[in-house]
């Protein structure tokens, strides 16, 4: 776009290292700029990049439903460090997830998912606001997690701001740990490490990242959890159950700083063949079936757009004029 047509996009545009930057100070904001960028054929992701960093208020927090307001220019380490003094977290996420302002977390390859007890994923926010295509405002309800019927989220959650943009969400809390326990177990393979670690998180163990490394032909392995002080003995005697029925036993100091390198979305069968080949992992939101591994392993690198199915591309007639951009 040529320098121009920066003045009629409206006093949000600004140039930042020679590229036109929209910066809207507020929702009111962007959606004007939503409606400008229609009226004058520009799209989002294409001619023009986003900036929600001035949307970054964190609303007072809601001990006794343990959730907060925060808007989509929020950081989550600065939003997980507001929430300390009132002894709650935003949960175990990773590093790279940590550093994402929480629109970017919530619209971008994480999906806005974490790991909960039971080996599962849920979405951090219980709900979210975010602006359409054609500029009107979707707020989805705050539901409780047994409700019945379609979650408006699911449309937003993980598209890459192609569907909509999160201007605000409230983030459901955990409990801040009282305890942060870290344990070393040394293992006869890859695959019996992998068995043990999802025979544990079947029967509700919830280790918030793990770090595993092969050495003269074992693995070697430091899970970490958080817990309460009354849980920590029963998590320790489940974990390690798991472990010596998968041939395991445990092990002295391991070492706690892995590879520092992309993330990936990955599997366990992947995880598995790279400690075959003599490979560091970091792993972090662990689930079943799938986790956020640091290292050299196979997946989908988290720092890259998400694909897109047969229905996302159908969705994306909702945006007839293409101001988001299109798929990515």
């Amino acid at each position: 776009m040529s320098p121009s047509k920066q003045p009629a996009l409206g006093s949000w545009a600004r140039r930042v290292d020679g590229a036109l930057v929209a910066e809207p100070r507020d929702e009111r904001e962007l959606t004007e700029v939503v409606h400008v960028l229609a009226d004058r054929r520009v799209a989002l992701h294409r001619d023009i990049a986003l900036s929600r960093a001035r949307l970054d208020v964190i609303e007072l927090v809601a001990a006794e439903s343990m959730t907060v307001g925060a808007g989509a220019g929020v950081v989550l380490k600065d939003l997980d460090a507001h929430l300390k003094p009132h002894r709650l977290t935003v949960g175990p996420l990773s590093p790279a997830a940590m550093s994402l302002r929480l629109g970017e977390f919530l619209e971008g390859p994480y999906a806005g998912l974490r790991s909960i007890p039971g080996g599962r994923l849920e979405p951090v926010c219980t709900s979210l606001t975010a602006i359409t295509a054609d500029g009107r405002r979707l707020e989805t309800s705050r539901a409780p997690r047994s409700a019945a019927g379609p979650d408006l989220s699911a449309l937003v959650l993980g598209a890459d701001g192609r569907m909509a943009l999160v201007t605000r969400a409230v983030v459901r809390c955990m409990p801040f740990p009282e305890r942060d326990v870290r344990v070393a177990f040394s293992f006869p393979s890859a695959q019996a490490f992998v068995s043990a670690m999802q025979r544990c998180l079947a029967e509700g163990f919830w280790p918030w990242r793990v770090h595993a490394d092969s050495k003269s032909g074992r693995v070697l392995a430091e899970v970490r959890w958080a817990a309460s002080v009354g849980s920590v003995e029963r998590d320790r005697e489940l974990l390690s159950r798991c472990v010596e029925e998968a041939g395991g036993r445990g092990a002295g100091e391991a070492e706690r700083e892995g590879p520092v390198s992309v993330e990936h979305e990955s599997t366990w069968d992947a995880v598995r063949a790279s400690l075959e080949q003599g490979r560091a992992l970091q792993l972090f939101r662990l689930s079943l079936t799938t986790v956020v591994a640091r290292g050299d392993v196979e997946g989908v690198p988290l720092n890259e757009p998400t694909g897109w199915t047969s229905l996302g591309g159908r969705l994306l007639a909702l945006d007839a004029r293409g101001v988001f951009g299109g798929a990515p």
